[in-house]
């Protein structure tokens, strides 16, 4: 973080502050800090930073304290305590980012458009990730959600309700409901990971040979919307299919296996291999040949 000096506790003009990263904040809580301020004061001040403003007198970037100034305001005050400290803009961000994590109040989608601000402000994602204790790799998947718009997948993550793996390979669908009835899926325990996986391919591969458009958010199924069980129905088919297809190729695999032997027996008989001179029948498909060989055709040349 960029080195900074601390002044004193002073009032500042509301009118002077600039929030230059403002965030939405529910009615209870806005109206919680309200009443704590009108009956007991304001006992903590707000964290500013001092800048030449437009008309050449001193304003303020807001550190923290946004919801403090909103209720001050509300209470039609005009000024209110500040702590000012002096770093530029990128400095009052990473404060603001620090703190907020700190309190642990924040909203996860809140706290990674502060994140992916830092990084675009060319702030390291390594030390943006050491500041807000996660790992690189699970902030990277984390910022690639939120670039996808899945904040709701996001907010799944951060809940512990879906591992962040899953959350990318969900994200990776281009059906909005399948993503919805695949992270249900999962937090109401009727699918496993790997089981979901399977069953997003299926219904992405769907998707792609009905000519489907990627905005399409209507249900991939005829017989309905999808949920849970519909997907569960959908992974229990392709189970039976790859169960049959096993069986059938290893029924395959049998007879070729007899056609083979068989066959390897009539050629060690020189008057079955005359026969097949005879009648022009000398040659055989290659992979055929290869395999009475014991050459495996699969090996180049």
């Amino acid at each position: 973080m960029n080195s900074l000096t601390t002044t004193s506790i002073v009032d500042i003009p509301l009118d002077r502050i600039r929030v230059i990263n403002p965030r939405g904040r529910g009615k209870r809580q806005h109206r919680a800090i309200v009443e704590s301020i009108a009956s007991v004061g304001l006992k903590r001040p707000i964290t500013v930073s001092p800048h030449n403003g437009p008309d050449g007198e001193v304003s303020y970037d807001l550190v923290c304290g946004q919801g403090r100034i909103e209720a001050v305001r509300m209470l039609g005050h005009s000024t209110i305590p500040a702590r000012v400290v002096e770093t530029d803009e990128r400095g009052c961000l990473e404060m603001s980012l620090v703190e907020n994590v700190a309190r642990r109040n924040h909203a996860p989608v809140e706290l990674l458009r502060d994140v992916d601000g830092l990084v675009k402000s060319g702030q390291p994602l390594d030390e943006v990730a050491a500041k807000v204790g996660l790992s690189l790799s699970y902030l990277q998947s984390l910022l690639t959600l939120l670039g996808q718009g899945e904040e709701r997948l996001v907010g799944a993550v951060e809940r512990g309700t879906l591992p962040v793996g899953l959350a990318i390979s969900i994200a990776r669908s281009t059906d909005t409901e399948l993503q919805l009835a695949l992270a249900d899926a999962y937090a109401d325990g009727t699918l496993k990971a790997r089981q979901l996986a399977v069953v997003r391919r299926i219904i992405d591969q769907r998707l792609k040979n009905r000519g489907c458009q990627k905005s399409r958010t209507r249900p991939v199924t005829a017989r309905g919307a999808l949920n849970s069980e519909t997907l569960r129905k959908i992974y229990v088919r392709e189970s039976e299919r790859q169960h049959l297809l096993i069986k059938k190729a290893d029924m395959v695999h049998a007879q070729l296996s007899l056609v083979v032997s068989s066959l390897r027996e009539l050629l060690r008989n020189p008057e079955f291999v005359d026969l097949m001179r005879r009648e022009n029948l000398a040659s055989m498909p290659r992979v055929l040949a290869d395999r009475i060989n014991g050459v495996n055709s699969h090996e180049p040349a």
